[in-house]
Formats: C-alpha cells, sequence, structure tokens
C-alpha cells in the first residue's frame, strides 16, 4: 500500500483540516483509515505531534485533544499540530489494548518494518505518515488492564528540551528514560524530535482530572516553544517530584491482597506495602519497601498469583550528567 504524505503547510493559514488517512489493509484488502488532524497556525513555527491510543483502550489521551481542539483559535497559534487522536485504530476497534492481528504490543515495535508482522508493518506506516516532519512529540499513555497511574511524564532528562516539555507539563511525577526499547517516543528520538510520553490515568475510561491536566498542560507546552502566547493557563501549585529510575514490586505468592499505600504516596524504606491473605482469611505474606521512593501507579484488582506487579515504585532523585565521551 503507497502511503500518501499528510500535508501540513499546503492548507490556508489560520486553518484546520481533518484527514482519514490509509494506513493498513484488513483481511478483505479494504484500506484501514487513521483520523489525522492538522491546526495550522496563522504564522510560521514550529510543528508539535500530539498522539494517544497507542493502545487501543487508553482513552483519556483522545479527550484531551479533543479539549484542546476546542480551545485553541488558529488565529493565534504560531507553527503546526499534527494530531494522532486514534493511533492504533484496529486495536481501537476491538476494545482491546494490544494491536488484534497478531497481539501484539505496539509500543514496543517501533521503529517497524515493511515485511515484518501485522504490528510492525502498521507501527512502520504510522511511523512514515505522523513522524518525519515533527520538531516535538507529546505521546499520551494510561495504565494497562487492572492498574492505576499518577499523572507522570517519561523523558530523557538529558535532553534539555525535552525536559522542558516535561516540566511545563507539571505532572505528579517526571521519570528519567531515554526509552530505547521499541517505543514511539524512541523512534522520535533517533529522528532528532524531542519527546515525551505522558501517562495519564486509567485505561478505558475518560477522566474529569486526567483530561483537565492534560489540555492545561498542552497549552503550557505550546507556549514554552513559541506556538501559543494567548490565554496560556497559570501553572499549577505543585512541583513534580522527579525520579532517576522505577520499578514494579511483584508478589512471591497468590491470594487477596490488602495495600497499604496510594498514588502518589512517598514511602520510606522498610514500610509495609501489602498484606495477602488466602481464601479462609489467614495471613500468608507481607510486603515492605526495600527503598525509600514514590509510588507512580498501582494494582487495581486485590485478587493476585504469584508475580503480580503491585506497586511502581520510583526512585526519587535527579539523574546525574552524562559524561561526553572521552576524545581519543
Amino acid at each position: 500500500m503507497k502511503l500518501q504524505p499528510i500535508p501540513l503547510v499546503d492548507q490556508p493559514t489560520a486553518s484546520r483540516r481533518d484527514f482519514l488517512q490509509p494506513i493498513y489493509q484488513n483481511a478483505i484488502g479494504t484500506d484501514v483509515l487513521c483520523p489525522f488532524i492538522v491546526l495550522r497556525g496563522a504564522a510560521d513555527g514550529p510543528v508539535l505531534g500530539v498522539s494517544a491510543a497507542i493502545h487501543g483502550n487508553e482513552l483519556n489521551g483522545i479527550r484531551i485533544i479533543h479539549r484542546l481542539l476546542d480551545t485553541i483559535n488558529p488565529k493565534h497559534l504560531s507553527g503546526t499540530i499534527l494530531f494522532a487522536p486514534v493511533a492504533n485504530v484496529p486495536a481501537f476497534e476491538a476494545g482491546q489494548r494490544r494491536f488484534p492481528e497478531d497481539e501484539k504490543d505496539l509500543n514496543t515495535v517501533f521503529p517497524g518494518k515493511r515485511e515484518g508482522t501485522p504490528s510492525q508493518q502498521y507501527a512502520l506506516n504510522l511511523k512514515q505518515l505522523f513522524l518525519p516532519k515533527l520538531d516535538y512529540l507529546v505521546d499520551f499513555h494510561t495504565a494497562s488492564e487492572g492498574r492505576t497511574n499518577t499523572m507522570y511524564v517519561r523523558v530523557d532528562w538529558q535532553d534539555e528540551d525535552s525536559r522542558r516539555l516535561a516540566e511545563v507539563m507539571q505532572p505528579e511525577i517526571i521519570l528519567h528514560g531515554r526509552s530505547g526499547d521499541g517505543t514511539l517516543r524512541n523512534a522520535a528520538r533517533k529522528l532528532g524530535i524531542h519527546a515525551i510520553t505522558v501517562e495519564a490515568g486509567n485505561p478505558s475510561v475518560f477522566q474529569g482530572r486526567m483530561v483537565t491536566e492534560g489540555e492545561i498542560g498542552l497549552l503550557r507546552v505550546l507556549d514554552s516553544i513559541g506556538m501559543l502566547h494567548d490565554d496560556v493557563p497559570p501553572p499549577l501549585k505543585r512541583e513534580p517530584i522527579v525520579c532517576t529510575t522505577s520499578t514494579w514490586l511483584r508478589t512471591t505468592a497468590g491470594g487477596i491482597m490488602d495495600l497499604d499505600f496510594k498514588l502518589g504516596e512517598r514511602i520510606a524504606k522498610g514500610q509495609v506495602l501489602a498484606r495477602l491473605h488466602d481464601a479462609f482469611g489467614k495471613q500468608i505474606a507481607s510486603y515492605h519497601a526495600h527503598k525509600e521512593g514514590v509510588v507512580i501507579g498501582m494494582m487495581a484488582a486485590p485478587v493476585a498469583v504469584p508475580g503480580t506487579r503491585f506497586c511502581h515504585l520510583g526512585t526519587m532523585g535527579i539523574p546525574k550528567a552524562v559524561a561526553p565521551p572521552s576524545a581519543s
């Protein structure tokens, strides 16, 4: 299938244009159409990409994009915004997280492959349609099924321009990571695009607070890169907690869990985090924090098997600067 480039400047200034772009084909050879929106400003400026629903059940980002489109007057915009509100169309239509044709996580197969698996071919097409002309990228996600998230941002802290995007989004937590694992953000980084991943709450629902904070954060991002100057919301009364790394804590037995922590809570080393009970109500295990940290995410359902992830614990601190390579 030959992809048709999305025109970013071949439309009037201060205008919006909606596209349904062929991106893939189904089993009867019919084109699968992916929605894109181009919001071109009245003046020249950067190109920002905003994507959502790389996983088909991640809905908050879609609503954030819709709210932003209702808010921004393109007459007051410098540059262009390219939106991909439903990036993973097959998974969205199936109402599931993973790409349905091969049950792969689409955010692990970028940059894709021309003769690869179904998800790899879709990822390659999405990359070629969406990324090439971007200067910046904000990619919205949520927790996976059975888990809940704070509003947090993943970013390469060492990339100053990307770090600035993360800081002006003002999430609850900023988590450092270069993202070298087949994500859309990593594919963007390799193209020289300054990018962040925004984890905005929980799957399969619209959450008012997450949507509002996401929209406000995006407006501040636009202001910070010189694209928007009017009606920019003031900063929130909070400072993000910066984390150098994070880890998921897992159970070592099966049972019914009682959690003793909350999203965003600062955890002390040795603090009791959870207690596990059998079907008779007898406590069979307890879990303690092996280090201090902050709760980024957590399990939502109380039923566990051995190896269940129950606490996403971030290690607080400012990432150390990477030393430049020594001269040979």
